[in-house]
């Protein structure tokens, strides 16, 4: 499992996110802890939430778009709903902007 998680969601396919790639490539020696997962806006957030939540990472970054704004808002609102309802979830989630 990895500690880092970045993740984002891109508009109808999975492809290459420069910025989450950027933030790996400068992780120095934590880029061996880190993974980079990509998803679509085709996905409900609840399923890639519980996809996120099952890799149980430490720190989890979304790379945010000006276009996927509300979807990642969405997203962080259904990651906190399902770690609340785990019986023993590490994560105390309170989307900021």
């Amino acid at each position: 499992m990895p500690d880092i998680v970045l993740a984002t969601l891109n508009a109808k396919y999975i492809h290459a996110s420069l910025g989450l790639r950027y933030l790996y490539a400068n992780l120095g020696e934590l880029r061996e802890t880190a993974e980079i997962v990509e998803f679509t806006l085709e996905q409900r957030p609840a399923d890639i939430a519980e996809r996120l939540l099952a890799l149980q990472p430490r720190v989890l970054g979304l790379g945010v778009y000006i276009w996927n704004v509300a979807e990642n808002w969405s997203l962080c609102w259904a990651a906190r709903k399902s770690a609340m309802n785990r019986s023993a979830s590490p994560w105390s989630l309170t989307p900021t902007m």
